[in-house]
Parts: structure tokens; C-alpha cells; sequence
């Protein structure tokens, strides 16, 4: 008799079953949105969309435990003196009023170490994060609203990040954050030389500025006297903060340190000097050639290939040295001048460097506090506050 029931009803068992399936879904994206009104205050709505057949099982436990939790929840403190009550303000700012999760089942090679990443526009209400294979790698037993042991990812860092929530006040020990008006060679422009202005993730560690093309994670630390662990919970060591990790065959240059602030730490290594200036050549020789001297028409050199950064979506571009670096905020402009800059360019495959001096940099930050609050912090790293006259200078 089952076989016959089976038999005519045919298709519709999957039917059901997917039907169920989205009852159970809808019940559990509910309890998350209870969940988190009751960790943040806010009243907003979880959905799930495009998640591949292979994923719902995992959605419907780890996806919605993972954004249903407290731990996922815990920077939203809004008694928390240190940028807690910063971050809060900044997200009610936002007004966020819904959160969509979906599966990301082929993402970049360059995103491949990503468990999940944010999509979010400014100005735009809804959130969107994106699950990567990884994040497939183990599965809860139990959904959000069965009793047992239940597993999640801890999507704090992915929030904040996608919403920018993570700029802080004041001086800080470590600052980054998106400046704008970085001019810089076109790829798509139709000459060598053609340049274009972006916005790069500046990245203050302490003694050194590196730029991006995308944001990194993990750098923005109120200023302290005891400088925060690394990542792996080892100490600070000056090493680390002139370490490249996007770069894993270059060999970082030499630099010269500014006088180092009272920071409670580990005795640091001398600082390197740089080489001695090589003595310049004669002069050659500027008497008028003869017109028959001439080259001919064949012989002018053709024109010089384009530059190309490193390649990466994640690759360091360059850095800026603090030694002898003048900063200076003009309202929402951050003015780097007198600087010692080092150019990371692809020469077929390997690092290339190009280091000038003297440059001089006006960018565009979010905000005047935000300008203030980058020339806070490097003052604190032994910048001079003011500037150098001259032209802004390109790439």
C-alpha cells in the first residue's frame, strides 16, 4: 500500500518536503530576529536567499546560529567607554533593518581564506553576508531553538568591517581606514602614463604607513602604553609592525625610525641606518650635438611599458616611512607632506620598489574628526604636526 501511495502521488513527496523545509527555516529565522533584538535593541528582519540544496541543512543550524548568538553580538556595547558607545552610535546610525545570509560557493582564489564577507552600500538599510566554503568545513547538531550542543562562527568582525563601525577617536595605536583622492596609474587609461584618483586603505601600524587596494582586517586600537598582542597571541615586537604578510617573497627595506614614544614594551632592536649615499658621477658633457648626428626617425625608443602594482587583491601597494613626515588636518583632508614613500610595482612576477622623497599627499578622509584623529595618532609616533609647500605628486 505504501508503494502505491508513493507511486501516485509521485513528485509531490519532494514538494512536501521542501515545503517543511521552509516552515522550519521560517520559524528558525524568527527566533534569530528575537534573538538579536533582544542582544542589540534592534527590531530587524533575517532572511535567507539563493542558498544551494547542499547548503540548506547547514543554513538552517550553523548559517542563522552563527548570527543569532550573543558572541556574534558582543561589540555592541553601549556602556563601553574604549569605542563600544562609538560603535552603537554608528550603528544606529546605519539603521539597519535587515540582514540577508546566502552562500558564496565559488568565491575568489584571493577570498579563499574567508569563512564570510560583508556587502553593504552606504546609505543602504540592508546587510548582506555571504558564507564561503570554509565555513562549510564543520556543522552544528542542533539549530538555534533545539536543546544541545550548538556551533556557530562568530560574526562580529564581519559586521562591524561590512558597516564600518570600526573608526575610532582620538589617537590610536593602530588606525585604519578608506582615504580618498590617491592618485595613482590608470590601468585602463589609454597612456603610460595616465594616472586616476582612488580610494586606498591606509593601515597605520605604529612607526609605518602601508596602503591597499582593499581593506585589511584587525588594524584600529585606541592608543595604550601596552601595545596589543599580535594575532597569533603573541607579544608586540617591532618586527611584526615592519612585517608584510601580503607580500611573502619580498624582503622588506630598511628604514629609519622617528624617535620611538614611551611605550611599555620589549627592548627594541637599534633602528637600521640607512647606506651611505653613493657619490654622484661626472657630468656628462652638454655641448649641442651636430644636426648630422641626429637618430633617425627609426631609432626613437618606443614607448615605455605601463607600471602594474602587485598583483592580488590583497597585495601591499607601498608605504610611507614617519621619519621626517609632517601631517596636518584641514578638515576633512588629511595633508601628508615631506614624505619618504616606497612604491611596490609586478616587474614579470616579482617585487619591484621605487622610493621618492619628499612627497606630498592630500587625502580625503570620512570625516574632520576622523582627519584630526589620523594626525593625532601619527603625532603620537613622533610626526610633526604642520606642512610642507609644493604640488601634490602622483604615482
Amino acid at each position: 500500500m505504501l508503494d502505491a501511495i508513493s507511486n501516485a502521488v509521485g513528485n509531490a513527496v519532494d514538494s512536501v518536503a521542501s515545503a517543511v523545509g521552509d516552515v522550519v527555516e521560517n520559524a528558525l529565522l524568527r527566533a534569530a530576529e528575537a534573538s538579536i533584538e533582544k542582544e542589540t535593541g534592534t527590531k530587524l528582519t533575517v532572511c535567507t536567499k539563493d542558498v544551494p540544496d547542499s547548503w540548506k541543512d547547514w543554513m538552517r543550524k550553523t548559517g542563522i546560529n552563527s548570527i543569532a548568538n550573543e558572541d556574534t553580538w558582543w561589540w555592541l556595547d553601549r556602556e563601553d567607554e574604549w569605542g563600544g558607545k562609538r560603535k552603537a552610535a554608528l550603528w544606529d546610525e546605519r539603521g539597519i533593518d535587515k540582514i540577508v545570509l546566502s552562500i558564496d560557493d565559488d568565491p575568489d582564489e584571493d577570498d579563499s581564506w574567508c569563512v564570510c564577507y560583508p556587502e553593504w552600500e552606504t546609505g543602504s538599510k540592508t546587510l548582506t553576508l555571504w558564507f564561503c566554503p570554509r565555513a562549510g568545513r564543520w556543522e552544528s547538531s542542533n539549530s538555534w531553538v533545539e536543546p544541545g550542543y550548538k556551533r556557530w562562527w562568530n560574526l562580529g568582525d564581519e559586521i562591524q568591517f561590512g558597516l564600518q563601525l570600526y573608526q575610532l577617536p582620538g589617537k590610536c595605536f593602530y588606525k585604519a581606514d578608506w582615504l580618498e583622492d590617491f592618485e595613482d596609474v590608470d590601468p585602463d587609461g589609454p597612456f603610460p602614463f595616465s594616472t586616476k584618483k582612488f580610494a586606498r586603505w591606509f593601515q597605520f601600524r605604529h612607526w609605518i604607513i602601508y596602503w591597499y587596494p582593499n581593506a585589511m582586517w584587525g588594524y584600529n586600537w585606541a592608543y595604550t602604553k601596552q601595545p596589543p598582542k599580535l594575532p597569533d597571541g603573541s607579544l608586540f615586537n617591532l618586527d611584526s609592525v615592519l612585517s608584510l604578510p601580503s607580500l611573502p617573497n619580498f624582503e622588506m627595506p630598511k628604514i629609519r625610525l622617528p624617535s620611538l614614544p614611551d611605550v611599555d614594551m620589549p627592548s627594541l632592536p637599534d633602528a637600521p641606518s640607512l647606506p651611505d649615499a653613493p657619490s654622484l658621477p661626472d657630468m656628462p658633457s652638454l655641448s649641442m650635438p651636430s644636426l648630422g648626428s641626429l637618430p633617425s626617425l627609426g631609432s626613437l625608443p618606443s614607448m615605455p611599458d605601463k607600471k602594474k602594482r602587485p598583483k592580488g587583491k590583497y597585495a601591499c601597494h607601498g608605504y610611507v616611512e614617519l621619519e621626517g613626515l609632517k601631517a596636518i588636518a584641514k578638515g576633512k583632508t588629511l595633508v601628508l607632506s615631506n614624505a619618504k614613500v616606497t612604491h611596490f610595482w609586478d616587474e614579470n612576477g616579482r617585487i619591484d620598489t621605487e622610493t621618492k622623497e619628499h612627497q606630498r599627499w592630500e587625502l580625503a578622509c570620512t570625516s574632520e574628526e576622523q582627519a584630526k584623529s589620523w594626525v593625532d595618532s601619527l603625532k603620537e609616533s613622533g610626526v610633526e604636526e604642520g606642512e610642507l609647500g609644493g604640488c601634490c605628486t602622483v604615482a
